[in-house]
């Protein structure tokens, strides 16, 4: 007998999420993953694919939230951009710029489950994307107890995806690094 664990994020849930990011959404109003029970009864199609002593078990992913006020409070950061000195372009755009290249970092089919997230790589995509917009990206945590570099370094359980819920809020223009 093999047991097949599966591990996924649904369409639905995942837009669901998207949408309660998008909406400032609260604890109070965070989606519920699907349960063991919704999957197999969704996936019942893929039994046929299994050896008749093979058992299928379905399990949700869930989401690590980062950066922005619906992330734990030891997540929680702000991202002080250096403008370039060569753009013209507002505060504003800068920032919106900052959350786009954010949030496209963290698209879902960029991660897998367990995958750990490194602020340095986050920090080499938004240059990449930004490059004659911004001369430096830093993130610094919210959280009084922290310390710089304390969110260098994040992991995710095994079930685990990251999503960044930052805001134009949490991104700070600043004229230098001090």
């Amino acid at each position: 007998t093999n047991i097949i664990d599966m591990l996924v994020i649904t369409n639905s849930f995942y837009t669901d999420m998207v949408n309660w990011k998008n909406s400032n959404g609260t604890a109070l109003t965070l989606p519920v993953s699907p349960t063991t029970e919704d999957l197999r009864i969704q996936f019942q199609n893929l039994d046929q694919y299994k050896m008749v002593s093979d058992s299928m078990i379905w399990n949700s992913g869930t989401f690590k939230l980062l950066f922005g006020t619906q992330a734990a409070v030891e997540l929680q950061a702000t991202f002080k951009v250096v403008k370039s000195l060569s753009t013209n372009i507002s505060d504003n755009e800068v920032k919106t710029k900052v959350i786009t290249a954010i949030d496209q970092y963290f698209d879902i089919r960029n991660w897998d489950f367990g995958e750990n997230f490194f602020y340095t790589e986050l920090a080499a995509f938004i240059h990449q994307q930004l490059s004659t917009i911004i001369s430096t990206v830093v993130i610094v945590p919210n959280n009084a107890n922290s310390l710089f570099g304390d969110l260098f370094e994040i992991v995710a359980s095994p079930n685990e995806l990251f999503m960044s819920t930052a805001t134009v809020n949490n991104v700070q223009i600043i004229s230098a690094l001090t």
